[in-house]
């Protein structure tokens, strides 16, 4: 028999194809055995399985903005005389206007009241206008017909509970304040009540059911032409206002407004950047990003507004742009804004 040497053997193809799986165990056995008298200094893991991946680029980016919020803070501690806080102002409006690509010009607006509701001592009116040509935003008005015109009013964006101005929580309001002599207007925002924008016959709502996933598809459309969907929602508010102002029962010089949630927030844009409101009261909005990232992170498309952060800017801008008119916060203890 003859004796084939394992130079020879390693020619065949066979073992060829082999051999470098052979390397490879004997790579992990040397590796082992320098594992093994090395256990006192573990090697890093990089085992997807184990560590958070997902998490990486969330808390690289995490931490790029609070180093943002950091000289924030800094920059608001500097802030000492009148000057320099209408000067900050000024700047909160300048650089928000920026971040949401600007507004649009003013177009008619086409009001129409498509029926009226009569009650005691009051009466609700169904509006149709356009804050666009041909982008027509749904109302309710609530007109008290008790006392003497003009009466005070009040604007009141809606967040993104179901139903939108027909929601009973939002109606009860309504008639509390026109019982005691406030025009209230109550509009719908897009994505919501009449304004549903993917809305299915056969479900009888919208196809992805939520308003805020609404608001996601519509945020994801805006920025791919460069702009904000709180460009949208900002302008039908400021739309709605003038509407509320042209009536002939309302003071203009008495205006508030006040929202709950998504309503907070659109409360919290209009008190910064329309002077027209002279109190503001929103509602479940308000925190700040630093608790924000620390718990929840970013929420709805218009609640989003880069380059917010890198400009410095923050939450409690929107109240010190208000400055020095008057504002409720409103919070709740269960609400997933942090109350702290």
């Amino acid at each position: 028999m003859k004796t084939i040497s394992f130079q020879e053997t390693v020619k065949s193809k066979r073992v060829k194809a082999i051999l470098p799986i052979v390397n490879l165990a004997l790579v992990l056995l040397f590796a082992n055995n320098s594992y093994a008298q090395t256990a006192a200094a573990p090697a890093e893991d990089f085992n997807v399985l184990t560590m958070n991946a997902r998490r990486t680029l969330p808390d690289a980016l995490n931490q790029i903005a609070l180093g943002f919020l950091s000289e924030r803070e800094q920059g608001i501690a500097r802030l000492t005389t009148r000057e320099e806080i209408t000067a900050r102002q000024r700047f909160i409006r300048e650089r928000f206007l920026h971040a949401i690509g600007g507004l649009p010009e003013r177009t008619p607006l086409n009001p129409k009241v498509t029926g009226t509701l009569k009650r005691d001592g009051y009466r609700i009116e169904k509006i149709i206008f356009e804050s666009l040509p041909k982008f027509y935003v749904t109302a309710n008005l609530y007109v008290p017909e008790t006392g003497r015109a003009p009466y005070p009013a009040i604007l009141m964006p809606l967040g993104h509970e179901s139903g939108g101005k027909a929601h009973e929580a939002w109606q009860r309001l309504a008639i509390t304040f026109v019982k005691n002599g406030f025009v209230m207007l109550l509009f719908e925002p897009v994505g919501q009540g009449e304004r549903v924008q993917l809305y299915d016959p056969d479900l009888g709502e919208s196809k992805v059911i939520r308003s805020t996933d609404e608001h996601t598809l519509a945020g994801t459309q805006c920025l791919l032409l460069g702009h904000s969907f709180a460009r949208h929602v900002i302008w039908d508010a400021m739309r709605a206002l003038d509407y509320l102002v042209s009536r002939p029962e309302v003071d203009s010089s008495r205006v508030g407004i006040t929202g709950n949630s998504g309503g907070g927030t659109m409360t919290a844009y209009m008190s910064a950047l329309d002077d027209r409101i002279k109190v503001a009261a929103p509602s479940c909005y308000l925190t700040n990003w630093k608790s924000l990232l620390e718990t929840i992170g970013p929420q709805d498309a218009e609640q989003n507004l880069p380059p917010w952060l890198a400009d410095g800017l923050d939450q409690p801008d929107f109240v010190l742009a208000f400055a020095p008119k008057p504002m409720l916060m409103l919070s709740a203890i269960r609400d997933f804004f942090p109350i702290a």
